[in-house]
């Protein structure tokens, strides 16, 4: 059995309120999905944040809608839980999955809990604050281990901060060994960026996101996706290809080199089929902010020129 394990596709995200960011965001998610059906996945578990806002727009609803009904349509079940973006926190509402779930595209599991198909069990959880975890390792990962280890194929699924890949110490939920035992695959949201370890007789890994949202997910590597196979217990990472490039930019004070600097990036930009989005770096300390203003002004020139 090979799973696709895919994350944090923030469907209708409007990055730097550009329509053309939030066309990206799909364009990501649907290119993954294609190479999905090539690879002849049996299941796709997507583990938090399908949707920036648990109030999707129509149109993001819908063209979801449409992805989706490509993996139903290849017999390849969608599975998924709900992240910090798309989880409901009212009585009485929702998250849009569940309409999802009622036209059979996709199977929820929220706020938490387990499936069990054809050998294969899964149990997930939703984002939850540090403190509830605490309460969940009581009435709900005890409970896990037992059966995780009498079964063929093991999935355990979260959208969870782990202390050691967080820069701040406050800001996560819970720690690696926190995770209940017995899994053959422990499956993490939330991270932006790939991670891969084992993880007591398992591997561990968060899938990253499949497009960028910050400077430091461009630095730290590419969008994609995962494929673990049960069988070979192998991971292979996924690169999803044809994404808008991006370009960072780091400039001094000094005008000379910011003209070099700037020279050279046209020269790269011009080689580009789609536009890139450029991110600055910069410290402003004596330097007339006019100066940023121009550079600012000669990239748009530039970049648009490519359209």
């Amino acid at each position: 059995m090979k799973i696709a394990h895919i994350s944090d596709t923030h469907l209708g995200y409007t990055q730097y309120r550009l329509s053309e960011r939030k066309k990206d965001f799909f364009l990501a998610f649907e290119k993954a999905v294609d190479r999905i059906i090539e690879e002849r996945i049996d299941i796709v578990i997507h583990t938090g944040d399908l949707f920036e806002t648990h109030q999707p727009d129509m149109v993001t609803l819908s063209q979801c809608i449409g992805i989706l009904q490509k993996l139903k349509n290849a017999g390849i079940e969608f599975i998924t839980i709900t992240g910090n973006h798309d989880r409901v926190l009212r009585k009485g509402t929702i998250p849009p999955h569940k309409i999802l779930e009622e036209l059979g595209l996709l199977k929820l599991v929220d706020p938490y809990g387990v499936l069990r198909m054809d050998g294969l069990f899964i149990a997930g959880f939703r984002y939850l604050p540090k403190r509830m975890i605490q309460q969940l390792k009581a009435s709900f990962f005890e409970k896990l281990q037992e059966e995780a280890d009498k079964s063929k194929y093991s999935i355990l699924m979260f959208h969870q901060g782990v202390g050691q890949y967080l820069p701040h110490e406050e800001s996560f939920e819970m720690e690696i060994f926190d995770l209940p035992q017995g899994f053959k695959y422990y499956a993490g949201g939330h991270i932006h960026v790939f991670v891969k370890e084992k993880l007591y007789n398992g591997i561990f890994s968060y899938a990253g996101s499949t497009e960028f949202r910050s400077k430091k997910e461009v630095l730290s590597g590419k969008r994609g996706f995962n494929i673990f196979d049960f069988k070979t217990k192998e991971l292979k990472r996924i690169e999803i290809e044809g994404l808008r490039p991006f370009e960072l930019l780091k400039v001094s004070e000094d005008k000379d080199d910011i003209k070099e600097k700037l020279e050279e990036l046209f020269q790269r930009i011009e080689c580009y089929e789609i536009p890139p989005v450029v991110l600055i770096d910069y410290v402003y300390k004596t330097t007339e902010p006019e100066v940023f203003k121009e550079i600012f002004q000669e990239i748009e020139r530039r970049v648009s020129t490519l359209k």
